[in-house]
């Protein structure tokens, strides 16, 4: 009896630090629901101040509304290393329907590289195939995005 009640409490312990405790922020909480990428660039064009590469993931419930932010990369001046499963497992953990990916430029340039097109098809794969809508990919830059639904590229 007493082997059992140790192994639930080691479950526990590794599920409480896998679970998600940090509250939204105020202005996330406060954004009823994500509409369209002007929403998306409007609560994160802060990351257009960064002088590093941010990769950050929105996590959606089934009517848009914000579930969690992860913030999974930060990388260079030009890049961020961001693998699917990193992506996918904070999505996973809270349960979120959908996600939108975010990242900046801090070239100022919000055209997408090969890499980010390449990276965005990858990753909207690994969503179909656990039954998560990844609805948009949008880049920020200081006074411009680009949105990768808005151009039908996702």
């Amino acid at each position: 009896m007493e082997a059992k009640s140790i192994r639930l409490k080691t479950i526990k312990a590794v599920w409480d630090t896998l679970t998600i405790k940090e509250p939204l922020p105020d202005y996330l909480r406060a954004t009823r629901k994500i509409t369209s990428s002007s929403d998306v660039y409007r609560l994160f064009r802060y990351l257009c101040h960064e002088t590093k590469e941010h990769f950050v993931t929105l996590h959606l419930d089934t009517k848009n509304k914000i579930v969690c932010v992860d913030q999974v990369s930060v990388g260079s001046l030009n890049a961020s290393v961001v693998h699917p499963r990193e992506v996918l497992k904070t999505a996973l953990l809270s349960s979120a329907a959908a996600i939108v990916l975010i990242h900046n430029h801090p070239s100022g340039d919000p055209e997408p590289s090969c890499e980010d097109t390449l990276l965005t098809t990858r990753l909207k794969e690994c969503c179909e195939l656990l039954g998560i809508r990844c609805l948009d990919h949008v880049i920020v830059c200081s006074d411009e995005y680009v949105s990768f639904a808005d151009r039908g590229l996702i």
